[in-house]
């Protein structure tokens, strides 16, 4: 099986019943849950459910994604609790929230997503849906993905601090540039999130924009040089000044 399409519109008591019986979620707190979030939508749209990619789909990798030329939404997964969260980010991408999608620097797209996900956790605590837990996967880095702070180590940091549901554990050695990276970023897409309702997409463009400056001048690594060795798992070290060659 390939694909699965159905049109989804709230206003349609047909179409709802169909989406609801392809979850099989008939009778359960997972239907009141799909109503809801279908609530919020102003207009219809199409739902994808990619059954090809399934198997494939890991914890960490995105549940679904929208079509930005067609405003079509695309399901990775048969999962209710992924299809509420879908549906919930498909009445934000609709209303104009921006997701930097398509653009040539991928990192940006994530400080996006994580910034989505706060803002839809809280339209869930709004609507009286149930949230996911804070921290329901943990993962731990290589030591050799963040021995060094450069574009190597920032792509997985962004995509890591973009994940509110995933616990970091960074090893012993990991450069401490790594560890403060990922921290900030954490905060920013937290920040930008900060009390967005789903009628302040303007707002939250805005912040957003500003927040991928911010990262561009302050966090970004630039050209990397022989000093950015100085700063090892401690903090500052002098490792760099060692010469074999003195007497």
């Amino acid at each position: 099986m390939g694909k699965s399409s159905y049109y989804v519109d709230k206003r349609d008591p047909t179409a709802v019943r169909a989406l609801i019986e392809a979850f099989d979620v008939r009778g359960t707190n997972y239907e009141d849950a799909i109503r809801t979030a279908l609530s919020i939508h102003d207009r219809a749209f199409i739902l994808y459910v990619d059954h090809a990619n399934m198997q494939q789909l890991s914890p960490l990798q995105d549940a679904f994604t929208f079509n930005i030329e067609t405003d079509e939404l695309v399901l990775f997964t048969d999962n209710p609790d992924a299809l509420v969260d879908a549906v919930l980010e498909m009445a934000m991408f609709v209303r104009g929230f921006n997701t930097v999608m398509g653009i040539e620097d991928e990192w940006k797209t994530q400080v996006a997503i994580g910034a989505w996900r706060h803002v839809r956790e809280a339209l869930k605590v709004r609507l009286g849906l149930p949230l996911a837990p804070a921290r329901n996967w943990s993962a731990g880095i290589e030591l050799e993905a963040v021995e060094r702070f450069n574009m190597m180590s920032f792509a997985p940091l962004v995509f890591l601090a973009s994940r509110p549901d995933v616990e970091i554990s960074f090893p012993d050695g990991a450069n401490s540039l790594c560890i403060t990276a990922y921290q900030r970023l954490k905060r920013i897409m937290e920040a930008i999130a900060l009390n967005i309702g789903l009628g302040d997409h303007l707002t939250f463009n805005r912040r957003l924009s500003r927040a991928l400056l911010w990262i561009e001048e302050s966090i970004l690594p630039k050209d990397i040089s022989p000093f950015d060795n100085l700063f090892g798992p401690d903090g500052f070290a002098d490792g760099f000044f060692e010469d074999d060659s003195l007497s």
